[in-house]
């Protein structure tokens, strides 16, 4: 396996992420406009789209009503594309006010889970080292032993 530069791997890997910001950032202008009453042709014509690529922009948007919101996701992106320190991001991680998953109340037969803002962290894949998972999951300890208890 070819060994490559630091500094070429972490621009490389800083796209993916900033796709995705990028992605979080179109949802929110979108839906601002749009709780603004900019009618969807105008919206379309400043984005350089078509109008139904707004439509659907705003479908994901009534789907996921978290994405207006800043999410733990966020924070470990910001830090992959460079725009906040590992320090930073560990510190907004460590003290976030996280939701947990859990099965719905109205499922009978529990099969749907209602994702909460820790399973970001579960499901955080590269975004985060082995030591930043231990130290977020001991520095929430007492937040997750309280939503258990619950």
């Amino acid at each position: 396996m070819m060994t490559v530069d630091y500094g070429i791997e972490r621009d490389l890997r800083a796209i993916p992420a900033e796709k995705e910001l990028l992605h979080f950032k179109l949802l929110r202008a979108v839906g601002k406009a749009t709780d603004d009453n900019v009618p969807q042709r105008t919206i379309a014509q400043m984005l350089g789209v078509q109008q139904p690529e707004v439509s659907r922009i705003l479908k994901k948007l009534r789907l996921n009503p978290s994405a207006r919101e800043r999410s733990p996701r966020e924070v470990m992106l910001e830090h992959a594309a460079g725009h906040i320190s590992h320090e930073q991001m560990m510190r907004e991680l460590l003290h976030w006010d996280y939701t947990f998953g859990h099965i719905a109340q109205d499922d009978p037969i529990g099969e749907s889970y209602v994702r909460g803002t820790w399973d970001q962290i579960e499901r955080a894949g590269d975004l985060l080292t082995d030591d930043d998972r231990h130290a977020l999951f001991e520095g929430t300890a007492d937040q997750r032993a309280q939503a258990n208890a619950l």
